[in-house]
């Protein structure tokens, strides 16, 4: 490959991390040399144009592949062309893919000139490093609620930060059904914490009257589905400061064909370190809808509530896998629910 074109690749991926809503970024722009008789033009590899009070406002960049940090040389070269089509010199931005020699960064802070180091290349200059990257949907669902009725005591918990507190407008002490309710309500309102664990409630009621008060505990499970992939990245650090300038990441993702394999994460602890695999690994979190209880979802769908009452009217036991399947996607499915 020619040295020509190692530099079209630089300019390339220094112009896309430039461009921005509001800005002209042109590659390889041709300018007049400022009183040239002859119609002379340089080039600039990447020109940046925008606007400050209706004023266009012109930055040039320079970008050098070169296999060695840049010299004294190469600073004086592109403050020539700067000058010689009219761009300030303070407006100039040089970039290397390998530094520069303490004497360059000298001579370019002298004039105003920004240096810039890009980070992203493979050891040969022709292309970006493409690394490994991992996608992960993380399905966070209450898989197990124990509750302890407990006589009314005039306690709060507002001060407590790991209770969770809630209130129920009731008199009497609630129901099994009720209980969960509210659970399902806390979870899905985001009152419970989309954290894999356990978590307390404190379930209080609203009237004075009331002589009850609950202790409910969820645990909230994990089920990991991975997809891999690839991803580059872009990094234009200060030269002089060392701190990074700008960053672009670019990620590719496989298509996903048939079903996910699910495989259950049992704490914060090793979801992290699954996510900690690879280098760039993206992790979203999912409510599930509907808890899990010995019997199916909850709320139940109309369905499940059929198939429930006609097990008990026959005598027989009810179970999960009697009125629902444990298929993780049939937590979406609530078909009618029962008024």
């Amino acid at each position: 490959m020619t040295a020509k074109r190692k530099g079209e690749i630089l300019e390339d991926l220094v112009a896309m991390m430039h461009e921005v809503p509001g800005v002209i970024v042109e590659k390889r722009k041709k300018l007049p040399v400022l009183h040239s008789k002859t119609g002379r033009r340089r080039e600039i590899d990447v020109l940046i144009t925008s606007s400050v009070v209706g004023y266009p406002v012109r930055f040039g960049l320079g970008c050098k592949n070169e296999a060695k940090a840049l010299d004294t040389a190469a600073v004086d070269s592109f403050i020539r062309i700067l000058e010689e089509v009219g761009i300030p010199v303070q407006q100039g931005i040089l970039v290397s893919a390998n530094g520069y020699t303490a004497d360059a960064q000298d001579a370019a802070k002298a004039r105003g000139i920004k240096t810039l180091v890009f980070e992203g290349l493979t050891a040969d200059r022709l292309r970006q490093e493409i690394n490994a990257a991992i996608q992960s949907t993380v399905f966070l669902l209450i898989t197990q609620t124990a509750f302890t009725v407990l006589p009314y005591v005039d306690e709060r918990f507002d001060d407590h930060p790991q209770f969770i507190n809630a209130a129920l407008d009731l008199t009497d002490e609630p129901s099994g059904p009720q209980l969960l309710s509210c659970m399902a309500w806390l979870w899905m309102n985001g009152m419970i914490p989309s954290l894999i664990g356990q978590h307390i409630v404190s379930l209080r009621p609203e009237r004075e009257e009331a002589t009850w008060h609950v202790m409910a505990t969820a645990t909230v499970t994990g089920l990991i589905a991975s997809v891999p992939g690839t991803f580059s990245q872009s990094i234009l650090r200060n030269a002089d400061a060392g701190q990074v300038e700008r960053l672009h990441i670019s990620a590719k993702f496989e298509k996903i064909k048939g079903p996910l394999t699910l495989e259950p994460v049992t704490s914060e602890e090793a979801l992290s370190a699954i996510a900690q695999k690879e280098p760039m690994s993206l992790v979203t979190r999912v409510r599930v809808p509907r808890l899990v209880t010995d019997f199916g979802y909850w709320p139940p769908s109309e369905e499940a509530m059929q198939k429930a009452k006609a097990l008990f009217d026959a005598g027989k036991p009810v179970t999960f896998e009697d009125i629902e399947t444990s298929n993780l996607a049939d937590a979406w499915r609530f078909g009618r629910r029962r008024k």
